[in-house]
């Protein structure tokens, strides 16, 4: 028998018919419902009903106060603060976005020290003298001690408050000014926070301006109390109008006389703390109508498996399995709890369980910050905030967020070639930012052309007006909704449709209290409050598999329950809610810790456990960022120790794995095939696509056939992505342009000193050629590190002019030419193209030499001391090109004495290094680097693709995450 019935069946006893006549208060509304139905199960005829009511309702009900919500208090408790902080200073001023958040915790704390029956007064006082603390403050030794630990911290007699401390102590000063002004308000104008009805509710109780309109009011399955219910219910026992029940279990309560002549200490399985509250109540009041209904949870036996799975997926696969195993029949539905500690389970729980469990009662609520539509409003806020105006007038948003609401799942999933088409195109034109005019040719859907159609206010002003924002928001969440009802998604449009009301009420709320909001305060005030938002799930309370939080369960009973997420921060629950209020006045004044926060979770466990026939704690045994496991909960830790060795109450301890998806990570290998065969001949056969195999490609294959594979067979490219700085190639770009526009007026003209020396007073020009060539879109107007790498560049070519003016004389013959070099090489009979391109060829006549010159942005090796190095080391990337270079030239100008040296970017401070030391690339190397040429396009055409064996080069493989490595 549940306690719910073990009440109704007592009272039944005691009242007979005449419970009618009683109210019955319970901790929660949804106990309201399950005691409502032990009444139908244990009357089993036509009554009336007794008044069954939450104790909130009960509280507000009495109190005939309207009860706003957070945003609207906060709204109110600013208005007090600006007027009592002006009337100590009028040129105080603190807007409201800076003031919101601290204010709804105050607001929370308020409404707490209400609940605690705290003298408002005493609490704000600011304590210049701790003589004060012994004079004024009528609480018990202990407590003032706390409060004078606090102050004393606060006022070091040597050591001056800091500037945190000083603002602290100039807020306290008002707070109780602010406090009184705040109920004040509310009090006039017929409205209240729960904790001030609480309050005035047993004021009016004790000084006898209320009476009951019931006989009798019942109180049950209350555990730890705020002081104003533990004064009602006090209040109600003593002049014999009301009765409390408690739920206790023999393993963590032992009830008084309890226990027979000579026999140990009973009890106490689970420790002391689950019946800590209940025993201060029950032992104060036991000469009152204070009842313990005892249940002995050792008395039967009880199947308790306790099970490690890691992370979230696994546990709600574990649970799958144990309900597909040992299905739960449907008339035992109502008794069963799935029981989330950690409510992002919810989803993962939902998807696992089986497909014939189609009875469910969820009682959790869903939070639509969840939602991809959530997700898609703050992208909404943050596109907002990108908005500018450029010269022209015209409005245009950061690239970043327009991506971000084209990527978004639910735009990308109705726009998929679009959102794929415009981010191309921002790419490929390199659009930091976005004109309302880029976007307005292009087809949009009604709801793109909305979102790109947003009021245009100044970022940097405050807004007087919010109502066009709201119309922006309102205007998308109206388009979304008319899409997901035409095609009959009922869950998206619910969804849609709560978002919407929300806004709706933002709207009345702001209309009414007009505040003055920047465009960053309006953000964060959509998303702190839509963060809170809970969309309900419906059903029917009473049939289904019951799935829960934690909480929730407070004095309903189960034969099966399945609590997931049984760790130490979820189980118990070890975050703090944020407080004004520092620990010690709290536990000076009586205002609950985490330390009753503990205890309260630890009663609600074990009371859940007292009555189930059938338990299973999962938890996450996931290894966490330090190297650690996840801490299973300490009830997991009690029931091992406590239930050891007992009869009737044996713990099984279980680890569930799951097989790594690498346990030994397999090499990659791409076989050669017929068909890759015609591709690479397709690709660079002199008789297919024109395209050559150039330095590059090769080196690439060198360092790792499987890298050439992915982006010369597979075609696999790297996204494109928008430059907001300067990239390494566009770096080499930019800086290649930049000579060649300043060298090509002089091709074919003898360069000395004093025609190269006039060139720097053009370097300016040319690198805005340079970068508009190139196509970013910030060439025009450089900031931050892309206006430092500008100056590195132009620092760059003006060492490469100064290095060519003291050299030897030389005539530029050409100057990024990759067309007068195409050749066609043997390979087994057929030819196949090989090219490069040649960023200058110089001849210098006083030594009747050509020199060959390239441009590099980073460091080069050219520790070559022999052809075959360059095919056998691919570190030496820059010796195999220049071999190629001066191998390529020599096929079009056969016996010409060449060299090849390079500009590096990293080492201009030596001038040009050269390959072989400056001296001349003669025959037999070039012979030599014909032969390991052949050699290496034969293997590149027949052999398989293997991935490199030194891993440190796939650090910087674009195609590490294919192949896991590099990590």
């Amino acid at each position: 028998m549940s306690f719910l019935e073990q009440i109704i069946l007592e009272l039944k006893e005691e009242f007979g018919d005449g419970i009618s006549e009683l109210c019955l208060i319970v901790p929660s509304r949804r106990a309201v419902l399950f005691l409502k139905h032990a009444l139908a199960k244990v009357y089993q005829s036509t009554i009336w009903a007794p008044r069954i009511i939450s104790i909130q309702d009960f509280v507000r009900e009495l109190s005939g106060e309207q009860f706003p919500d957070i945003l609207p208090l906060v709204f109110d408790l600013y208005q007090v603060y600006m007027d009592r902080m002006r009337a100590a200073k009028p040129d105080f001023f603190e807007s409201f976005e800076a003031f919101y958040s601290w204010g709804e915790m105050l607001v929370k704390d308020f409404d707490e020290l209400d609940k605690y029956m705290v003298d408002a007064q005493q609490l704000f006082t600011n304590v210049h003298d701790l003589k004060e603390i012994e004079a004024f403050f009528s609480i018990p030794e202990e407590n003032r001690e706390l409060i004078k630990s606090f102050w004393r911290t606060l006022r070091g007699r040597e050591v001056e408050p800091t500037e945190m401390q000083q603002k602290f102590l100039r807020i306290w000063e008002v707070l109780f000014d602010i406090y009184s002004g705040f109920r004040a308000s509310l009090k006039e104008r017929h409205m209240a926070y729960d904790g001030m009805a609480y309050r005035q509710l047993v004021d009016e109780l004790e000084a006898g301006e209320m009476t009951l309109p019931y006989p009798k009011t019942i109180f049950i399955g209350f555990n730890a109390l705020s002081t104003a219910e533990e004064r009602m219910m006090k209040h109600l026992l003593s002049t014999e109008q009301g009765i409390v029940y408690w739920d206790v279990d023999r393993a963590y309560f032992t009830p008084p006389g309890d226990r027979l002549p000579g026999q140990k200490k009973r009890g106490h399985i689970a420790g002391e703390e689950p019946g800590k509250f209940i025993k201060g109540y029950h032992y104060a009041w036991k000469d009152m109508d204070s009842r313990l209904i005892v249940h002995d949870m050792a008395a039967s036996p009880k199947q308790i498996e306790l099970t490690g799975a890691p992370l979230h997926v696994a546990q709600a696969q574990y649970l799958g399995n144990l309900l597909t195993e040992s299905p739960v029949p449907p008339e035992e539905f109502q008794r069963c709890a799935i029981v989330l500690a950690d409510e992002q389970l919810l989803f993962p729980v939902l998807y696992a369980l089986p497909d014939d469990l189609t009875q469910l009662n969820i009682t959790m609520g869903f939070r639509l910050r969840q939602t991809q539509i959530y997700s898609l409003l703050l992208t909404l806020m943050r596109l907002l905030n990108s908005l500018r105006i450029d010269a022209n007038g015209e409005l245009i948003f950061a690239h970043v967020e327009v991506e971000d609401i084209l990527n978004n799942p639910y735009i990308k999933a109705h726009h998929p070639q679009l959102s794929l088409q415009i981010q191309k195109e921002i790419h490929r034109k390199n659009l930091l930012f976005v004109g309302q005019t880029f976007m307005a040719k292009k087809k949009l859907s009604p709801l793109l052309t909305h979102i790109f159609s947003p009021p245009r206010p100044d970022p940097t002003q405050t807004i007087k007006n919010l109502a066009p924002l709201i119309d922006y928001c309102e205007g998308v969440l109206t388009r979304l909704l008319e899409d997901a009802q035409k095609r009959q998604a009922r869950l998206e449009s619910e969804y849609i449709y709560h978002f919407y009301r929300w806004f709706q009420e933002l709207r009345e709320v702001l209309e009414r209290y007009q505040p003055s909001l920047s465009l960053q305060g309006f953000t964060r005030l959509v998303r702190e409050s839509m963060q809170k938002v809970r969309i309900p799930f419906e059903g029917e309370p009473l049939i289904g598999v019951q799935i829960m939080g934690f909480l929730e369960t407070r004095v309903l009973d189960f034969d099966r329950v399945y609590i997931l997420g049984a760790n130490e921060g979820s189980l118990p629950d070890t975050s703090t809610g944020n407080s004004f209020l520092p620990y010690n006045l709290r536990k000076g004044f009586g205002l609950p810790t985490y330390e009753e926060k503990d205890a309260i979770y630890a009663y609600h466990f074990y009371r859940l456990v007292q009555r189930s026939k059938e338990i299973h704690l999962i938890y996450n045994q996931e290894v966490s960022d330090g190297g650690g496991a996840k801490e299973q909960s300490r009830f997991i830790r009690q029931i091992e120790h406590f239930f050891r060795d007992h009869p009737n109450l044996q713990a099984h301890h279980r680890m569930v794995s799951t097989p790594a998806p690498y346990a030994k990570r397999p090499e990659i290998h791409v076989s050669m095939s017929e068909e890759i065969q015609a591709s690479l001949r397709q690709r660079f056969h002199k008789e297919g696509s024109g395209r050559y195999l150039s330095a590059t490609a090769m080196t690439t294959y060198l360092a790792c056939p499987l890298r050439f594979y992915y982006h010369y067979v597979a075609n696999i490219r790297e996204p494109q992505q928008v430059e907001e700085s300067m990239e390494a190639n566009t770096f080499g770009s930019v800086l290649h342009e930049t000579m060649e526009f300043l060298y090509e007026p002089l091709l074919g003209q003898l360069m000395t000193k004093a025609r190269i020396d006039p060139l720097h007073a053009k370097l300016d020009a040319a690198l805005k050629k340079a970068f508009r060539k190139n196509e970013l879109a910030w060439g025009t107007e450089l900031r931050g590190k892309n206006y430092l790498l500008r100056g590195v560049i132009k620092d760059l070519c003006e060492r490469i002019l100064q290095a060519d003016a003291e050299g030897d004389p030389f005539v530029i013959r050409s100057l990024e030419d990759q067309e007068s070099f195409l050749t066609a090489l043997d390979i087994q009979g057929e030819p196949y193209l090989i090219n490069g391109a040649f960023d200058r060829v110089d001849y210098i006549p006083e030594k009747d030499l050509v020199r060959i010159i390239d441009y590099k942005t980073g460091k080069i090796d050219l520790s070559a001391k022999t052809v075959s190095d360059c095919f056998d080391k691919p570190k030496l990337k820059a010796a195999f090109q220049g071999y190629l270079y001066a191998w390529l030239y020599d096929r079009q100008h056969p016996g010409v004495k060449t060299q090849v040296g390079f500009y590096t970017a990293r080492q201009l401070s030596g001038g040009i290094h050269y390959l072989q030391e400056g001296k001349a690339v003669h025959e037999e190397e070039l012979a030599a680097f014909s032969k390991g040429l052949s050699s290496l396009i034969a293997g590149l055409l027949r052999k398989d693709f293997v991935q490199t064996d030194d891993e440190q080069q796939c650090r910087i493989c674009p195609y590490n995450e294919i192949c896991n490595r590099g990590r």
